[in-house]
């Protein structure tokens, strides 16, 4: 393979993504120029990727069978290159980053096996590449009219304990502050969520206000809405996206905010045996997306994990007594 048409790939592919991520996250109104209404698209998250595939694959030499495989894959080096840009210049949170990856390297990949296959039959097809850097931007305006999709999903997470009903009742309604020991180190922590402090709450009854406390600032009012003492305790949750410092989390994926919502949380206390209790906690959360089918996988994911971490704080601290 030559070096530097490689290089020149890479180079035609990252410069294309960071120039279509700049006018995505910029000309979001109708009465833009070229509006294209934001980064959470279809047009952005699946199109620009293809494109840079695409791209990539025209700049590179021609095919030969033992080098075919690798060139199909040389997408990805732009798609890596593009989003070490964004997050290492704080355009973008390592959540969202995180989260685009798999979605960006497989459309990219695509991308690349159709220009693979499309220039070795027609070289240098300047058409086909013009379309694909297109495409998105003509795409964005007839997606918005199909407007925002909103699903609500359910995370059920649970632990047993070997301790008793009343002791883990009194670990649930309120939460004492977590030392940096007791906290676990998870995925959703290393992705950039603030870790949880502790959870306060004034009166164990309907009606009730119990504030959970996270680190950079992050807060939730959370109103009881159901309590069995020793059995439930369930709750809305309510968050104010004007309330949350920047710092604590990526603009797309604000709790409250336009793409996502945590609503309603639920502690379920159930006896299994002498001294041994399982803890249920299940939360319902709404995402609005155009493409809920992916963000409901990562955020059903990374609710289990947070679940996980709080269950496993009270676990410990239960079995300690």
């Amino acid at each position: 393979m030559n070096t530097s048409k490689y290089l020149k790939g890479l180079a035609y592919g990252i410069s294309y993504g960071l120039a279509a991520r700049a006018i995505f996250a910029l000309e979001t109104s109708e009465s833009a120029l070229l509006p294209t209404y934001g980064l959470m698209t279809l047009s952005f998250m699946f199109l620009v990727p293809l494109a840079i595939g695409l791209l990539t694959a025209y700049h590179l030499d021609s095919i030969t069978s033992a080098s075919k495989i690798l060139i199909i894959t040389m997408p990805i080096f732009s798609i890596l290159g593009l989003i070490l840009i964004t997050v290492l210049t704080g355009s973008e949170g390592l959540i969202c980053a995180i989260m685009a990856i798999p979605i960006f390297a497989v459309m990219s990949l695509i991308g690349g096996f159709i220009g693979v296959n499309a220039f070795k039959r027609r070289k240098n097809d300047k058409t086909l590449v013009s379309l694909a850097l297109l495409l998105p931007f003509l795409i964005a305006p007839i997606e918005n009219l199909l407007g925002l999709q909103e699903k609500i999903f359910t995370e059920t997470t649970s632990i047993t304990i070997q301790s008793d009903e009343q002791e883990i009742w009194q670990q649930i309604t309120r939460v004492n502050r977590i030392s940096e020991d007791e906290n676990n180190l998870t995925l959703f922590q290393f992705m950039g969520f603030p870790r949880p402090i502790e959870a306060e709450l004034d009166t164990v009854a309907v009606g009730g206000i119990r504030k959970a406390i996270f680190a950079r600032g992050l807060f939730f009012t959370e109103t009881v809405t159901e309590v069995i003492p020793h059995k439930v305790l369930a709750f809305t949750i309510q968050a104010d996206p004007n309330s949350i410092p920047p710092t604590a989390l990526d603009q797309h994926v604000l709790v409250g905010g336009k793409y996502f919502d945590v609503m309603e949380g639920k502690y379920e206390i159930e006896n299994i045996g002498k001294d041994q209790v399982k803890l249920i906690l299940t939360s319902k959360f709404r995402l609005s997306t155009p493409f809920n089918f992916y963000s409901g996988l990562w955020s059903k994911f990374i609710m289990n994990d947070i679940q996980v971490n709080i269950l496993k704080i009270i676990k410990e601290r239960s079995e300690k007594i």
